[in-house]
């Protein structure tokens, strides 16, 4: 597929919906797996599973309700239903990031480099760990109050527009 051309209405959908059942899975396994293989709360877990889907079924139904990225403006939702679904979707994909960077408790933290021959692993300290995601969390705080700004306006643009277009004036 070339990367010039956008995915079909179809293949979005099913994009969505394969999303969306990862976050299903992830959920389900947060909920049922043995915990002992869990090095988080499950309920950091089943945020993870949420966040995919929240956006996987964004997409879906973005798409089925005849979405076209070539008229985004015209074919978007409400301002109001964009909000509904885009400020809990981020807040659950931003919770890990919060609770990693911000949490109690220790963490383990490693990196590895990989080259052709060659492979660099090392174990850190909790510190340089806890930073990234930090750094992490606080830049999707950024995006989530950023775009809750932009949809509050164009909520309030829009009801003044629709007030002027009124015959009464009110």
């Amino acid at each position: 597929m070339s990367a010039d051309r956008p995915l079909s209405r179809k293949a979005s959908i099913l994009a969505g919906i394969a999303c969306a059942s990862v976050g299903v899975a992830i959920i389900l396994v947060s909920l049922f797996a043995d915990s002992r293989g869990f090095q988080a709360p499950r309920w950091v877990v089943a945020c993870a599973g949420g966040a995919f889907l929240f956006f996987g079924g964004w997409l879906a139904a973005l798409y089925a309700t005849g979405y076209d990225p070539q008229l985004s403006e015209q074919t978007l939702p409400s301002p109001a239903i964009q909000l509904a679904v885009f400020v809990p979707g981020m807040l659950l994909l931003a919770a890990p990031f919060h609770w990693v960077a911000f949490g109690p408790g220790p963490r383990q933290f490693s990196t590895t480099l990989s080259l052709p021959f060659l492979a660099v692993h090392r174990s850190g300290g909790s510190m340089g760990g806890r930073i990234a995601f930090g750094v992490g969390a606080v830049l999707m705080d950024a995006i989530l109050v950023g775009s809750v700004v932009r949809l509050v306006r164009q909520m309030r643009r829009g009801v003044a527009v629709e007030a002027a277009d009124r015959p009464d004036g009110i």
